[in-house]
């Protein structure tokens, strides 16, 4: 994909517990982090598996509370040089006890042990003595990181670690280093165990610069199911086949022995000074000899924003023994680095050609006379539990963030609805078919709950999706689109009350109209610019990427266009207010 406008790192921290790769847990995604304070732009990346999460208010009528989002980083460091800083003096040994005697021997030597796993990995069995701190929840709780005594963290199998040990060092922490063979290899040799939960001590923080801990920070709270990390072999040859380009962190004698075909080799110290060979505008996969180096790199690289990175933690020995090495390029790299798609053009045609009315049915009466009259496919993009709890009758389900894996199930060539709780996912929905090229599809923005509200007809019995043939889509906005629902945070990017947006604009946060000229004009949010959504993809260079903002128009459904577009564009810094202007203005919001 090419041509993303480069994002600036995302200071909404928004916290919620995920699924882990680095060997297990359970948890719902955060908020996805938004972008680099130094250089181009990241795009979408190979897809993960998507994450179900209880959805957050959306549209005119709310469901619940979105998660809240922390204040922006004031001006500060400047993070490329600090991460470099790190990265070029990376020691010998790369910061990682590897065997299982040397930990214990640390351990003995009165180190401080933290697994970084989830809360039910550690209660499920953990290295006795060691603390629990989540890999996501570690920059907010720096009081409980020593800075005076050894530092050894762990997680599953090294990826969580490794990006871990990353963001301490950067943040100064040079007393730590990681288990890379984390509790697999512990648990594997037979190792005491423990379930006992160990408090964690209490320790003065260490002194950190506030840019440069909300960016890491924001990294970290926001890391997605999946942890960025594409974890088989199959999974690998997937982004490959994609399009992503490969970057071997590894020494250049090591690359020189043998190494992906096709992969570009930054060793790992090199990484920050040679940005400019890391490209920004498609997927872009780090792989090492066996994963840790890789890690290290892809929490460096996210820490500066680049959201299309993800690392292949089983490295270079496991692609070697899967499938040996080849002398070319493949085919499918080379025709992805040759290709001309723009996604911003692309973006920008759909946007411009939005009719009247917005691709939107928003009364009850004419969305009945609709199915009536058109025989449209209802598609139900809300949860699969939420579905059978009571869904529109005749709707299918394909939950929002599996609609690109379910394109089977989507005709091209008859009316199509989507809708949701109250519109926010529908609208995102709409948006993503949209720039697929999917024009037969509309929104009905009230969603289950204007329906249910109105004691329409319902059921729970589930309707079986007919299989279709796929429309055609070009397949570098496939990737894209799919990279930006698959990893869809808990929250589903909303600020979904007016204290919520109040609190957001207070941490300094930008609101932005999407609406027409002249309903601005009628009155805004204190402090919004303009910008009408069928404008938008031409006026990136109007919006921030080194501050949170958010999108809003008169009661939602533009609103969540809008954050889709720009997500798909690469602008992970944005949010949307689903209740929009009309519940600003009604709760007495700032306005002129």
């Amino acid at each position: 994909m090419s041509k993303r406008l480069v994002p600036v790192i995302s200071l909404f921290v928004v916290l919620a517990l995920v699924l882990g790769a680095c060997g297990g847990g359970s948890a719902a995604p955060t908020a996805a982090p938004a972008a680099v304070l130094a250089a181009d732009t990241p795009t979408p990346v190979p897809p993960t598996e998507a994450p179900a999460a209880t959805e957050a208010p959306v549209a005119e009528a709310p469901a619940a509370e979105a998660p809240a989002e922390e204040a922006p980083a004031a001006e500060g460091a400047d993070l490329t040089a600090v991460v470099g800083d790190f990265a070029a003096g990376i020691p010998e040994g790369w910061m990682n006890t590897g065997k299982i005697d040397d930990v214990k021997a640390a351990i003995d030597a009165g180190a401080y042990v933290i697994d970084v796993r989830e809360a039910s990995e550690y209660e499920a069995g953990h290295i006795p003595g060691a603390v629990n701190i989540p890999i996501r929840t570690l920059a907010q709780n720096l009081d409980k990181v020593p800075a005076d005594q050894p530092v050894l963290v762990y997680c599953a199998s090294g990826h969580r670690a490794g990006m871990a040990t990353a963001a301490l060092r950067e943040l100064g922490y040079d007393n730590v280093k990681a288990f890379s063979g984390g509790w697999k290899a512990w648990s594997g040799a037979n190792e005491e165990a423990s379930t006992d939960a160990v408090e964690p001590g209490s320790f003065t923080a260490k002194e950190v610069d506030p840019a440069l801990l909300a960016a890491v920070d924001g990294f970290l709270a926001n890391i997605p199911e999946g942890y960025y990390s594409l974890g088989t072999v199959e999974k690998l040859q997937e982004a490959v086949d994609a399009g992503a380009v490969l970057i071997d962190v590894r020494e250049e004698g090591e690359f020189a022995e043998g190494a992906i075909a096709g992969a570009v080799n930054i060793p790992l110290r090199t990484l920050i000074a040679n940005l400019d060979q890391i490209p920004t505008d498609k997927p872009v996969v780090t792989y090492c000899a066996s994963g840790y180096r890789s890690a290290l790199a892809n929490g460096m690289l996210h820490t500066l924003g680049y959201d299309n990175v993800r690392s292949f933690p089983p490295g270079y020995g496991a692609w070697e023994a899967a499938q040996g090495e080849s002398g070319e390029v493949p085919a499918e790299v080379a025709a992805a680095v040759a290709s001309d798609f723009d996604i911003v053009t692309a973006v920008d045609e759909w946007l411009s050609a939005i009719p009247e009315g917005y691709l939107a049915v928003g009364k009850i009466d004419a969305f009945k006379d609709a199915i009536e009259n058109t025989q449209p496919l209802l598609i139900d993009v809300r949860e699969e539990s939420e579905y059978a709890e009571g869904h529109i009758p005749g709707a299918i389900n394909i939950p929002l963030r599996t609609l690109t894996a379910n394109l089977d199930k989507i005709p091209a060539d008859k009316p199509v609805f989507v809708y949701c709780a109250s519109g926010l996912r529908a609208g995102t929905a709409l948006a993503s078919l949209g720039v697929l090229g999917y024009d037969n599809v509309k929104s009905f923005p009230p969603g289950w709950k204007g329906w249910s509200g109105a004691g329409e007809a319902a059921e729970t019995e589930p309707v079986e999706a007919e299989t279709v043939t796929p429309k055609e889509v070009d397949p570098e906005m496939l990737a894209a689109v799919d990279e930006f629902l698959v990893n869809i945070p808990e929250g589903y990017y909303s600020v979904g009350t007016v204290e919520k947006m109040q609190e957001a604009m207070d941490a300094g946060a930008q609101p932005l109209d999407v609406r027409e000229t002249s309903e601005f004009d009628q009155g805004h949010i204190a402090g919004a610019p303009n910008i009408p959504i069928r404008t938008l993809a031409q006026n990136l260079d109007s919006i921030p990427t080194d501050k949170p903002v958010v999108v809003y128009c008169a009661s939602g459904h533009r609103a969540a266009i809008s954050n889709a577009a720009l997500h798909i564009m690469g602008l992970d810094n944005v949010r949307a207010f689903p209740p929009g202007y009309g519940a600003w203005e009604s709760a007495g919001g700032a306005t002129e």
